[in-house]
């Protein structure tokens, strides 16, 4: 399995959703809570962490797992037209995982087949188990339902006559659990479902996990897009209000603080050498030009570098100052949405720029170009760049702009032969708008 990189250092957010869900466990307490961030920001990785970290919690008291801990992805079943029968699939896909009893040919068949026609195996393979394992019997319950819906011969599990006390029988097997450890259900990707999907799925673990005591429900949520979705269903409601019958509270993930950029994006980072001391700077320059941007933004930018890259450049070229360079241009060029990026190698105040960037971002970029051009050396009025990687950087942004003419590129003065990188960033900047890596 690949390793993943936490590259907004969200490790103090997730010790504080562990305690939060350990002072709700201490006090017995059942509750649905919202992990709200619009989509991009990273919170499926942070519910990744949290489950790894979660599980291996021991308990003082016994010596086992603290935590019964089970994962809802949304998206992953939502070929089951009915919600309730999904939640109960990812139960025993969990009740599996721990105990590793399904053999690959049967959990096919649990997780493939359609329910009525996977049911007798399913009650062979996993009804003993969670009846003696886990304290539940959901596939009986399961089974019963749709039993009694052949006997009405009606097709929709939604409107069957047993459907409630289905579900009753579920809320009492997971009560059982939830008396001996606390049960922690992790429900991702809903922000990825149809709007009907979407609201049937609230709906359902309101249905099933509402006042269970020691049950905590974690709901990861892009606010905004279940507004959308409440609305194209049910009009212009109060969606506040309407939330609020479903979820108890929300925690807010902002973009978090951004870092290892060179370890997590090394397919592209590793093409470039580096000086002693460089790559602390290309760590700070690179989370300072990567503020406010979502993770997904950033995969997206640096795709696109390691793409072109790849098409315009020979292996012997390996100065890492290209690298910051490209990585500098696109990402400028997608917050302002121009490949002009001359401004930032000029002297003077640019209020359109500022006013696109924000102030703060704006200042930051041009204190870099400060950096840079504030020397007091000067030849032929242009500032004497200093052998760095920042330095460079900007030189070859001036490159776009002016013809390279002995040692210059105005307004910077370098006095190494640079030719060759001169010519990959004019072709770097020439593929911009022909390369899609989305």
């Amino acid at each position: 399995m690949e390793e993943k990189f936490d590259v907004l250092d969200r490790g103090g957010f997730i010790e504080k959703l562990k305690d939060l869900v350990n002072v709700i466990s201490e006090n017995k307490q059942g509750c649905c809570f919202g992990l709200n961030g619009f989509w991009g920001s990273g919170k499926s990785f942070v519910l990744e962490k949290f489950e790894e970290e979660i599980k291996e919690i021991q308990s003082e008291e016994t010596g086992d797992t603290k935590y019964f801990v089970f994962h809802y992805d949304c998206w992953k079943y939502d070929y089951y037209e009915e919600p309730a029968i999904a939640i109960i699939a990812a139960m025993l896909d969990a009740t599996d995982r721990e105990l590793n009893v399904f053999t690959s040919e049967q959990r096919d068949v649990v997780k493939k087949m359609a329910w009525e026609t996977a049911k007798e195996t399913l009650k062979v393979v996993a009804s003993e188990l969670c009846k003696n394992k886990v304290g539940i019997d959901l596939v009986e319950i399961a089974t019963n339902t749709i039993e009694e819906r052949m006997k009405e011969d009606d097709n929709s599990f939604d409107s069957l006559y047993g459907f409630k006390r289905a579900l009753e029988a579920t809320r009492k097997g997971i009560q059982k659990i939830a008396d001996r450890k606390p049960v922690v259900i992790i429900v991702d990707e809903l922000d990825r479902c149809l709007p009907e999907y979407t609201i049937k799925v609230l709906e359902r673990l309101h249905h099933i996990f509402t006042d269970l005591k020691n049950v905590i429900v974690i709901v990861s949520m892009d606010k905004t897009q279940i507004e959308h979705s409440i609305k194209e269903i049910y009009g212009e409601i109060n969606v506040d209000t309407y939330l609020r019958k479903f979820i108890s509270f929300k925690v807010n993930l902002d973009n978090g603080k951004a870092g290892q950029y060179i370890k997590k994006y090394e397919t592209y980072t590793s093409m470039f050498e580096f000086l002693q001391g460089e790559e602390q700077i290309v760590e700070k320059f690179f989370s300072d030009i990567m503020s406010g941007l979502d993770i997904r933004t950033q995969e997206r930018i640096f795709n696109k570098a390691e793409t072109i890259h790849k098409l315009i450049c020979s292996e012997e070229i390996k100065d890492s100052s290209i690298m910051t360079f490209e990585i500098l241009f696109l990402t400028i060029a997608l917050r302002t949405k121009s490949n002009n990026i001359e401004w930032l190698v000029n002297k003077g105040h640019y209020p359109n720029y500022e006013k696109s960037l924000g102030k703060n971002y704006y200042n930051v970029i041009k204190e870099y170009e400060k950096q840079v051009s504030d020397r007091l050396q000067s030849i032929n009025d242009n500032a004497c760049i200093r052998d760095n990687i920042m330095g460079k950087t900007f030189f070859w942004i001036a490159s776009l702009y002016d013809e390279y003419q002995d040692g210059a590129c105005r307004p910077y003065y370098y006095g190494k032969q640079a030719k060759g990188r001169i010519e990959i960033a004019r072709r770097f900047s020439a593929f911009i708008d022909n390369i899609d890596c989305d």
